[in-house]
């Protein structure tokens, strides 16, 4: 992927209805080393939660949210740099998009309700 889908949380054009508390726990997961994969690459057809599968991908998204937001970017996160060594992505695809959430805040303030 190298560009956010067209229904990526992290895009500001995508309204999302979250909880609060999921929000902000994809946030914490995202900044403390866990993987966010991109929904449309997530198994669903067992659970609402969904099922990671070896056909799994990265958010691009929440690449580009790491990398506009958090020190070090997006390989600040152990498995975002495992998705750079699989090369889902490369560190030129990720390049400033004012399109995706700029800060923390912005994010939880727009995606849930």
């Amino acid at each position: 992927m190298k560009q956010p889908c067209k229904d990526c949380p992290f895009q500001k054009s995508v309204k999302y209805a979250l909880f609060p508390k999921k929000a902000s726990d994809i946030l914490h997961g995202i900044t403390h080393d866990k993987a966010f994969h991109c929904h449309k690459t997530v198994d669903y057809s067992k659970s609402t939660e969904g099922q990671i599968t070896y056909n799994s991908k990265l958010c691009f998204g929440a690449a580009l949210f790491l990398e506009n937001t958090v020190r070090g970017g997006c390989r600040s996160n152990v498995m975002f740099r495992f998705g750079l060594m699989r090369q889902e992505f490369t560190i030129s695809d990720l390049r400033k998009d004012e399109g995706v959430y700029q800060c923390f805040d912005e994010f939880l303030n727009e995606v849930s309700y």
